[in-house]
């Protein structure tokens, strides 16, 4: 609140001109100069600025932030003549208490001077850890301590060179960058600190990185911020037996996703042993696909909670050779409906609508009967349709199986268009070369993905194996997952 700007403020600026200088003649600028702060007790901050120089100045209005509080623009007035403040405030631990000021003239009201900010020893970030995420890329993930701060600033330092201190500035409330190593020998560091306008916390450095030959330990899409669902065929689960299991179940741990919506797990056992592997998640195997190549879930408890897991369409062996497998939960309580399936393979690339056996048409049926279930059923909510659906959506409209989610814009969008009609370097089925595993999103969740944090990727796994696509395609599947990542 605007503490006391009155009458009896201007009287008292009146009456303070004789220590005020006049020169109506001087253009300089107005604006004050924060000096510095300083905690004075647990109640009390006192802040210290410079004035311009400029005689016009009659005064200063303070303004405050507490936290992730709104400014308050007004919150004091200052007489010219005085250049600090001390502020009766409350100081929490790991609490930002941030200033600013403006210059005021009879007639104009200077810009607001740079924020100065006092940060206890509390807020400083901690646990700032590095990882090799691809050949070049490093992943910095630090735990934010201080409530209000407006910045992270990002130091590096490579090899024996100099420290780039102010190397990157980091939006408020982030707690992941990912950078560019700069170096292929050298070792990396970096140091980060929590900042607002002139005045920063206590800064953590990292232990240094060197760029290295990647591993399935270097895989990375997950974060605590974000939701994300994979889509992945695994084919004949387990292809490689234990070998499969251990890879695999390396792979996940590094990609550290919500859910993994599973096609092609035919061993019940092996399912289990790698949940078992993973620890930090749980899972569902569906059992009523012919020749055992079932669809399931893994997710992650810590933020997945489940409310049902069923199949739909029971009856419809035609459309669907494995049932949809519907996952309905909440990701850190918010409502999310998954539908995982692995639609007929094959065909000739035309749909017969005159025979009820062509592939092609299955498809196309399959795809009919999703969307009227979720119209029917889940008209409202935010659903996500998952898995190998074994064809591309980028086929010409008269043979396009995806036709009835194509045909209604306002309701479906299919998130990974981009991947499917961009280079074949990135599609999910290499060596046929084709695009199949599809990630598609109902109209609830358009503003989630539209934002510039959204992310869906073909994971390319067979990077982080030494021997590339022919040991990742010997020992894992002849699919690459696609990933979607969401803030919610």
């Amino acid at each position: 609140m605007f503490r006391n700007i009155s009458f009896y403020s201007i009287l008292t600026a009146l009456v303070l001109l004789s220590a005020c200088p006049d020169d109506n003649t001087d253009d300089r600028n107005l604006t004050p100069i924060p000096v510095s702060i300083e905690k004075l007790t647990d109640n009390e901050v006192r802040i210290q600025w410079t004035d311009s120089g400029n005689p016009k100045v009659e005064g200063y209005i303070l303004s405050r932030k507490v936290g992730e509080k709104e400014w308050i623009n007004n919150y004091d007035d200052i007489p010219c003549d005085v250049l600090d403040f001390i502020d009766t405030v409350k100081i929490i631990s790991n609490t930002v208490i941030s200033y600013r000021l403006r210059a005021y003239t009879l007639d104009d009201t200077s810009d607001f001077s740079d924020i100065i900010a006092y940060y206890g020893p509390e807020t400083a970030p901690s646990n700032l850890t590095l990882k090799q995420i691809d050949s070049e890329n490093i992943l910095l993930k630090w735990n934010d301590n201080s409530v209000g701060e407006e910045n992270f600033r990002i130091g590096k330092k490579i090899g024996t060179g100099n420290w780039i201190t102010e190397y990157k500035l980091i939006p408020e409330n982030q707690t992941e960058y990912i950078d560019e190593a700069g170096s292929n020998s050298d070792s990396i560091s970096y140091r980060i600190s929590a900042v607002s306008g002139i005045s920063s916390s206590l800064s953590i450095s990292s232990n240094t990185l060197i760029i290295s030959p990647l591993s399935l330990n270097n895989l990375y899409f997950g974060s605590d911020a974000t939701f994300e669902i994979v889509t992945w065929n695994v084919q004949n689960f387990p292809r490689n037996n234990s070998e499969t299991i251990i890879n695999l179940a390396r792979a996940i741990k590094s990609l550290d996703v919500d859910i993994v919506a599973m096609q092609e797990i035919e061993s019940n056992t092996a399912f289990l042993a790698l949940i078992d592997s993973l620890k930090n998640y749980s899972g569902y195997r569906a059992n009523s696909a012919y020749a055992n190549l079932n669809v399931a879930y893994l997710y992650k408890p810590n933020s997945i909670t489940v409310d049902s897991i069923y199949e739909i369409y029971q009856y419809e062996y035609s459309a669907f050779p494995r049932r949809p497998l519907i996952l309905r939960g909440k990701w850190n309580n918010q409502p999310l409906t998954i539908i995982n399936n692995h639609y007929k393979c094959c065909g000739d690339g035309i749909i017969n609508y005159d025979d009820s056996s062509d592939e092609e048409y299955r498809r196309l049926r399959a795809s009919e009967l999703l969307v009227n279930y979720i119209q029917e059923h889940f008209a409202d909510d935010r659903v996500i349709v998952v898995g190998d659906l074994n064809d591309e959506v980028t086929d010409y409209a008269t043979n396009n199986v995806f036709s009835p989610f194509i045909n209604l814009p306002d309701e479906f969008e299919i998130a990974d268009m981009s991947i499917a009609e961009g280079s074949s370097v990135y599609w999910s089925y290499p060596t046929w070369p084709s695009h199949i595993d599809h990630i598609i999103i109902t109209d609830e969740l358009f503003g989630a993905f539209a934002q510039s944090s959204s992310e869906v990727l073909t994971l390319m796994i067979d990077n982080y194996f030494e021997n590339g696509w022919n040991e990742y395609a010997l020992i894992i599947s002849d699919h690459r997952p696609v990933g979607l990542k969401l803030k919610l």
